[in-house]
């Protein structure tokens, strides 16, 4: 529609036709023109690791379990700086790619009060998930590496049921006075999680009133050791103690069958696929259409940006639209762009019921991207939703507001100090890789035994439905 909105403290008042815009603007105390943008909701990233976007141009080409000790090497020398410094940056990326709010799961948990701060002061909406786990993928997948290097990468034990607890309790008491960072329970991932753990996650998420994210099915090996674990699977397994509800959100998800599609459907999970970080991994390909069949709530997620690439919303809405467009295959089922800008805007539902929920409405949250068609690859294109997902990047974002605060304003970030962030993260970056570099002989000892047990241990999941 053409016209414009009224808004007052943190919510639209009211749309506006032409004219009511025409009267609207003599006395309104500011006057943003968009004549010939597009206005809508903010894109929305529903799954990110925030500590690795100091991690870009580090190891990318191994898959997920062996990847995963390159990043628990680069997590021994983080410090507070550093956790305050990747936050901020993280969030300079998503507003400049028009990304108003954001899932993150969270490992370093050490330093979980440090980022919350850092949250806070960025403005966007976050879901703050932080790690919890205690059993390790060496362990529980068989991975035969040695004992002694997994102690020195992992110098920190498995933190306690307690010390769990109290670390989210404390997070509660700090989160509930902010409408715009929302504490989530962050499991890393449940066959990661021990028996009490799992008793933890559910005694929690009802206590405090949590929702939670974490990791479910990512690669075949996964799929294969949840079937053993869990003779009816993991999906079956979370329906059955009572964690599948809408309040939950799980990335991946690949290797699902189509029971598990059903039953995430059925109790209105929000599952975030995550494209370009999948084939980075080499993890396997997420049905989209089989999951768009069931009714499963769809979200978008770039995850790490040494496995995912850029926090660019835009990038991955074409790897949704596009990915299962194969030779031969019946172009009618093709997903269209309503599917994917509404994964896109709407995953906000993943934060809980009182969050923005992707569309602009009266009483709704003063949330809105306002998209240039005169910039970028854009230019000459029909103002219109299927031309964002086709045609959008972050040249086309002219502005963003969340809460009724501008966090982008005609191409300058108003929420702090873009230069002074991008100055310390760069230092940051480089004292990180100075110290990892430590640890280069006895990470390149692993590929050997890895490689083998990957040979048997990576092959297509009998039991599952990846593709």
């Amino acid at each position: 529609m053409r016209g414009g909105l009224f808004i007052v403290g943190d919510r639209i008042e009211r749309l506006l036709s032409p004219a009511d815009a025409d009267a609207a603007s003599a006395s309104a105390d500011e006057v943003f023109d968009a004549a010939g943008m597009l206005v809508m909701p903010p894109l929305f990233d529903g799954h990110v690791h925030s500590t690795s976007t100091l991690l870009r141009g580090t190891e990318n080409s191994f898959p997920l379990e062996l990847w995963s000790y390159y990043a628990i090497n680069y997590g021994r020398a983080f410090t507070d700086r550093c956790v305050r410094a990747a936050v901020m940056l993280t969030a300079a990326e998503m507003i400049r790619n028009g990304i108003g709010g954001y899932i993150d799961h969270f490992p370093q948990t050490r330093f979980a009060h440090v980022a919350l701060e850092a949250h806070v002061a960025s403005g966007l909406r976050v879901g703050f998930a932080p790690f919890f786990a205690d059993l390790a993928d060496e362990d529980i997948l068989g991975i035969p590496l040695d004992a002694d290097i997994m102690r020195r990468l992992s110098p920190l034990a498995p933190r306690s049921v307690e010390a769990v607890r109290d670390m989210y309790v404390d997070l509660h008491a700090c989160t509930r006075v902010n409408d715009r960072v929302r504490l989530l329970l962050g499991p890393n991932a449940p066959q990661r999680c021990s028996d009490r753990l799992w008793h933890l996650w559910l005694q929690l998420r009802d206590e405090l009133d949590l929702g939670s994210h974490t990791h479910v099915l990512e690669t075949s090996p996964q799929a294969v050791h949840a079937r053993r674990r869990w003779p009816s699977g993991m999906v079956a397994e979370l329906e059955r103690v009572g964690l599948l509800d809408a309040r939950l959100s799980i990335a991946h998800a690949i290797w699902l069958t189509g029971e598990d599609r059903d039953r995430l459907a059925r109790h209105g999970v929000t599952v975030v696929h995550n494209p370009a970080s999948n084939l980075m991994l080499g993890a396997g390909r997420f049905d989209v259409r089989a999951s768009l069949d069931a009714g499963m709530a769809l979200a978008l997620g770039t995850d790490s940006s040494n496995t995912g690439g850029r926090h660019d919303v835009f990038e991955i809405m074409r790897h949704m639209l596009t990915a299962q467009r194969t030779p031969g295959s019946d172009f009618g089922r093709w997903v269209k762009a309503p599917d994917v800008i509404r994964a896109a805007c709407e995953g906000a539902r993943a934060l809980g019921p009182q969050a923005a929920p992707g569309r602009l409405a009266a009483g709704m949250p003063a949330d809105l991207l306002v998209i240039d068609f005169a910039d970028g690859g854009l230019a000459a294109a029909p103002i219109s939703l299927e031309s964002v997902v086709v045609h959008g990047d972050a040249r086309s974002v002219k502005a963003l507001m969340v809460g009724g605060d501008w966090l982008l304003k005609s191409g300058r970030i108003e929420a702090f100090d873009e230069a002074a962030v991008l100055q310390e993260a760069a230092a940051c970056a480089t004292e990180l890789r100075q110290v990892a570099q430590d640890a280069a002989d006895m990470l390149a000892s692993l590929h050997g035994p890895y490689q083998g047990w990957h040979a048997s241990a990576f092959g297509a999941c009998p039991t599952c439905g990846g593709s």
